[in-house]
């Protein structure tokens, strides 16, 4: 299995240039612990789920557009291939509007296929591009092959819309948090991610579950497993490094 090279799905806050280290690790506690269900409460663009091995594998996001995307991914091949900037207006204003003019399938493809590093509709318009090079990229084109190129690996998922919450209760499964990162720009329905309930919901979980999160910080009880520096894009000429890390509670021992 190559975790390199793969084409994905562009979504904010995308581990595809991290999955090469921490599937690894996710495997190793599946293994380990013979868990048979593995769960992502905040899926995105499945860049982390769709090389994990596992009996039952569930992705959940809370937004709409982006679930009923994937759960429509046979339709993407009767999308053209060349998306307007005047219909990426109108679909946004449909968005915007709420007004049922278009499936919400159509709409998510359009939202993040069609926007600058697939910032759903807030990222301005990413239709044919003339690059730096003087070459000319149709960057909605790529993304839209990008996705078919992943269908196969995604096909043994289970798609859930809901927020995280929902998963209070369950016992014995893995969960891979990869939530909005705090002190980072949040973007639509991140904006208001409430940090500390998400934390104290990892503890809660990780009582009865193996529970594994992204973050570049965490609490002082959640221990830091592996890290690695990055270069993140934040838009088309600025690029800024960071470092991702993967953390798991240690049972309310603090790290101090």
């Amino acid at each position: 299995m190559s975790l390199s090279g793969e084409k994905k799905l562009k979504y904010m806050g995308s581990k595809s240039r991290i999955a090469k280290y921490i599937v690894p690790i996710i495997q190793r506690y599946i293994d380990e612990n013979n868990i048979e269900c593995y769960i992502e409460p905040f899926c995105g663009g499945l860049n982390v789920i769709d090389k994990v091995k596992c009996e039952y594998k569930i992705a959940s996001d809370i937004h709409r557009y982006l679930i009923a995307l994937f759960k429509n991914i046979d339709k993407i091949y009767t999308l053209p291939d060349f998306i307007t900037k005047e219909h990426y207006s109108e679909v946004r204003e449909c968005f915007n509007e709420n007004n049922n003019c278009l499936e919400d399938w159509y709409i998510g493809a359009i939202g993040f296929l069609a926007s600058y590093n697939g910032r759903f509709f807030d990222g301005g318009y990413a239709g044919l591009v003339n690059t730096k090079s003087g070459v000319t990229r149709n960057y909605y084109d790529e993304a839209k092959r990008n996705l078919l190129a992943q269908t196969n690996n995604i096909k043994d998922i289970e798609f859930i819309q809901c927020d995280y919450k929902y998963w209070t209760g369950f016992e014995n499964r893995l969960f891979y948090c990869d939530p909005p990162y705090q002190n980072v720009k949040q973007y639509g329905i991140s904006k208001n991610f409430n940090h500390d309930e998400f934390w104290s919901w990892c503890r809660q979980m990780s009582e009865k579950n193996i529970v594994l999160i992204s973050e570049q910080n965490a609490p002082q009880d959640f221990e830091c497993i592996w890290k690695q520096e990055v270069n993140r894009t934040i838009d088309n000429n600025k690029r800024v490094k960071a470092t991702e890390k993967l953390f798991k509670w240690n049972g309310g021992v603090s790290n101090e």
